[in-house]
Formats: structure tokens, C-alpha cells, sequence
């Protein structure tokens, strides 16, 4: 008896240390066990700036930025803004929930209604309409999560908004907001705004909004099918990679990793299938303010013959693919979670899209 009671005791003990450690190192834990690396980025930023010529929508957007931090006090300030060189924090985003990948910034809910409609300003001026709305879908299926979980801390008062630098219309700086499944990470160095990484996708995707269900990437979702089914076969002989989905591959953690071109070629496909790649990579690019999409788009278009479009899973099931645009300058990935599910309304997703050779701007603020 008194063995049992020792040996109890014991993994008593050996439970209890865990517990602490995983309280104690939550983003130690969460890659022991999840394989994700959530290390700053190793980037090395040159020593200093030049001014750079702005346009009219970076300076709609500077003065969004000031005057935010100007409407908040100076405790919230210093918890919302961080130095430009901090890797730690410009990498300090994730599909997990803060518990597991703790963030940094300041919090939704330590925001009065002045000053998140402030806030709110601010991301109008640096996304679209149609970004906005990605936004609050995001933000409405987080509000399906328990508030109250005894590890993970979900609910919108755990999404973070937080800027690196001093916000300028000729100088580099950037902006952050996310929290679950969403990442926004924008950096603006004058007239040239980079939104990459951009991790959106959603948890649940079937929500209700405003008195309507709403499936959060139903745009990009039949955008991809769209043009899947107007392959021949032989073209989808290129395209399909296999008939099981694969798992994100340029996710949180995944700066400087690079991807295989995989699938069909632009070239490769009729015009009017082009039009259709254009029309999916707008779905994710849409999410930009227009001044910036229609530079992006123009970089896209001139890729067009060099994008490679692949699939991974099958055919007929729309949202349970994997699929990837390789090009040049633009990556985006749709990774579908959760495909064993009975129903889709359980089913979850990630969505990236990354500039390989200007994320988070390096292009223009990295050393050479």
C-alpha cells in the first residue's frame, strides 16, 4: 500500500512539473509537440533608412496609424508599438490560439469604442472592402470558441494589434494585427506596401453573420474549383499531385523555407483558364486596399506564363483540396483541416500567401 501511494505520489510530482512547464514554456511546448517553429526570423535590417517617395494611400494610412497611437495612453502605447528591429515580434504570428503561441501587442479588449474604431480606421485604410469583410468573418467565428478554456485563451479579446517603428510616410514601419488563424503583417516603406505573410483561412468555416450562414472561403474555394474543371484531362494530368490533401507548407515559422513550382504552367493554359488563375489569385490579393492590389496585380500579370497551379486531393469535394500558385514573386497556398470530418461545417482551413523575396518587406528594409 505504501508503494502504490509512493509511486502515486511520484507521477503526482512528475504530472504537476509538466503542467508547469507547459504553462511556464507554452511556445516550447507547442513545438515539441506540434513541430512548429515559432523562432524570430533570422533577418539581419540595414542600419538605416532613406526616405523613399510616398502616395496618397500611404499617407491615408500613416495618418490612420498616428492617429490611433495618439488616441491611446501611454501605457497601451508601449504595449502596442516595439522597435522596427524586433524579429521577435515582426514573426510573432500564428493558426494557433494565444496559450499556446502567446502574442504580443495590445489587446482588443484593452481598447475603449473610440479607440478601436480608430483601429478599426486603420485596417480600412490598409485593406479592401472586401478584406474587411475576411476580417469579420474571422473575428465571428472566433466569437464560436469558449472564453473560459482552462489552457487556450480564445475569443476576440485575444487578438493583438501592435506596430514596429514610428509610422511615416517615407520611412519603413509596420503594422500588425491576428490573432487565431489570422495573421496580418503589412509593412509600408513609403509608396511600396508588402503584405506578406498573410495567414487567413478560419476556424469554423461555416458561420453565422448578420442573420445569414456564410462559408468564410467560399470566394477562393470555387475560384480553384472553377478552374480545376476547366482543365482537359491531360491538363489536369500536370495539375493533380496527388489525391490526398497535404498540410500548409509555408505557415508560421516558415521564413526563407521554399516550395517546389508543381502542377500545370501558366503557359500552358488557354486564355481563358489564365483568366481563371487570375480570378483565384485575386480572391487571396483582393484582401489588399485597391492602390496596392492593382501594383500587385500588375506583377502578377506579367508572372502569369511562369505560375504553376497544383492539387493535392480530390476532385469533386470543393474546400477538402490542397492547392498552391507558384510564381515568382507570389506563393499561395489553401490547406484544408479536419478533411475526415463527418461534416463540412466542422472542417477548418489555412490560408497563405507569401512573397518569398519580400516577406515582411526585406526586399527593401534587409541587409545586403
Amino acid at each position: 500500500m505504501k508503494i502504490a501511494l509512493g509511486v502515486l505520489g511520484s507521477l503526482a510530482i512528475v504530472l504537476i512539473a509538466f503542467m508547469a512547464f507547459v504553462f511556464a514554456q507554452p511556445r516550447l511546448t507547442t513545438s515539441i509537440v506540434f513541430g512548429v517553429n515559432t523562432a524570430p526570423i533570422d533577418a539581419r535590417l540595414r542600419d538605416s533608412f532613406r526616405p523613399r517617395t510616398t502616395d496618397a494611400k500611404t499617407e491615408a494610412i500613416t495618418a490612420a496609424a498616428k492617429a490611433f497611437l495618439e488616441a491611446l495612453d501611454a501605457g497601451q502605447r508601449g504595449m502596442a508599438t516595439y522597435a522596427f528591429t524586433d524579429n521577435a515580434q515582426r514573426s510573432n504570428w500564428s493558426n494557433f490560439p494565444e496559450g499556446m503561441i502567446p502574442r504580443g501587442g495590445l489587446k482588443l479588449s484593452a481598447l475603449s469604442a473610440g479607440q478601436y474604431a480608430l483601429m478599426h480606421a486603420l485596417l480600412a485604410e490598409i485593406m479592401s472592402p472586401r478584406g474587411i469583410r475576411n476580417l469579420e468573418y474571422q473575428l465571428a467565428a472566433e466569437q464560436t470558441f469558449p472564453t473560459d478554456h482552462w489552457f487556450n485563451k480564445y475569443g476576440v479579446d485575444h487578438f493583438y494589434v501592435a506596430i514596429l517603428g514610428e509610422p511615416s510616410s517615407t520611412k519603413p514601419w509596420m503594422f500588425q494585427f491576428g490573432g487565431h488563424h489570422l495573421g496580418i503583417n503589412v509593412t509600408i516603406y513609403g509608396a511600396d506596401v508588402s503584405f506578406s505573410p498573410m495567414l487567413t483561412g478560419g476556424q469554423p468555416l461555416y458561420i453565422d453573420h448578420e442573420g445569414k450562414q456564410v462559408y468564410i472561403v467560399e470566394d477562393e474555394v470555387n475560384a480553384a474549383q472553377a478552374l480545376l474543371e476547366s482543365l482537359s484531362e491531360d491538363q489536369k494530368a500536370q495539375a493533380i499531385r496527388s489525391d490526398k490533401a497535404i498540410n500548409l507548407l509555408l505557415g508560421p515559422g516558415e521564413y526563407g523555407t521554399t516550395v517546389a513550382h508543381e502542377g500545370i504552367k501558366g503557359s500552358d493554359l488557354s486564355e481563358a483558364q489564365r483568366r481563371l488563375l487570375v480570378a483565384l489569385i485575386q480572391t487571396r490579393l483582393g484582401f489588399i486596399n485597391d492602390d496596392d492590389n492593382a501594383a500587385k496585380m500588375e506583377t502578377v500579370m506579367v508572372e502569369i506564363d511562369d505560375t504553376y497551379f497544383g492539387w493535392w486531393g480530390p476532385q469533386d469535394a470543393p474546400g477538402f483540396a490542397y492547392f498552391r500558385i507558384t510564381a515568382p514573386s507570389t506563393i499561395i497556398e489553401y490547406a484544408p483541416q479536419d478533411t475526415l470530418a463527418e461534416t463540412q461545417e466542422q472542417e477548418h482551413a489555412h490560408s497563405m500567401y507569401r512573397d518569398l523575396g519580400n516577406d515582411y518587406g526585406m526586399k527593401w528594409i534587409g541587409a545586403e
